[in-house]
């Protein structure tokens, strides 16, 4: 009887916690979403990233019978795809390895981030696409066994590969990334040098 006493306790203070936290939680974020604004969390970001994604996808899925659709004439069509392969359909046959890279990815990332200062405010985001979009395609992947597409634009008789939300979110981290490491750190570095140089004078 004791035994079942102490355990209801236990249930009933981790359920007022986790309530607790889930009321609490949003509040404090709102407070401080100027910080979070200026130094962006990568995990906080990459989990409204997947959100966004899951919720553009779901309603695809849902509303699949009526798809395709045409929204702007011979320019932009939202549809339906199944996609087996890696980004844009490219590999249709990998199966195992295109989950085992997200997952690497994403362990990688995470790690690193935690690792980040807080001024590299254009790298947190970066980051914070890359994992959010990584989670994305990995749910479906392992979920599903396919990813689900659905932006189709056209340029005259081509038709560019279809793509979803988790696929920009990749590929702006990506050219976000790109700028960092090739525009934006040669500047930083020529600083530090400049500073070393002037220390060492005086």
């Amino acid at each position: 009887m004791k035994l079942l006493s102490n355990t209801l306790v236990l249930a009933a203070t981790w359920l007022i916690t986790g309530l607790y936290t889930l009321a609490v939680y949003p509040l404090f974020m709102l407070r401080n979403i100027g910080y979070h604004l200026r130094s962006p969390s990568v995990l906080l970001y990459a989990t409204l990233f997947y959100v966004v994604d899951r919720v553009t996808k779901l309603i695809v899925v849902n509303n699949s019978h009526v798809l395709p659709v045409t929204v702007i004439d011979k320019f932009f069509t939202l549809t339906y795809v199944k996609n087996p392969g890696v980004a844009f359909g490219w590999f249709p046959d990998w199966r195992l390895p295109p989950i085992l890279m997200a997952l690497t990815m994403i362990i990688i990332i995470a790690y690193y981030s935690l690792k980040l200062p807080e001024e590299e405010r254009l790298t947190r985001w970066a980051l914070a696409l890359l994992v959010g979009g990584a989670i994305g395609n990995l749910y479906d992947r392992i979920v599903y066994g396919f990813v689900v597409d659905f932006f189709l634009f056209h340029l005259g008789t081509f038709d560019f590969p279809v793509f979803n939300v988790a696929d920009i979110a990749i590929d702006l981290g990506v050219f976000m990334l790109f700028i960092d490491i090739f525009f934006l750190s040669p500047d930083e570095d020529e600083e530090t040098n400049s500073e070393g140089l002037t220390t060492t004078t005086a």
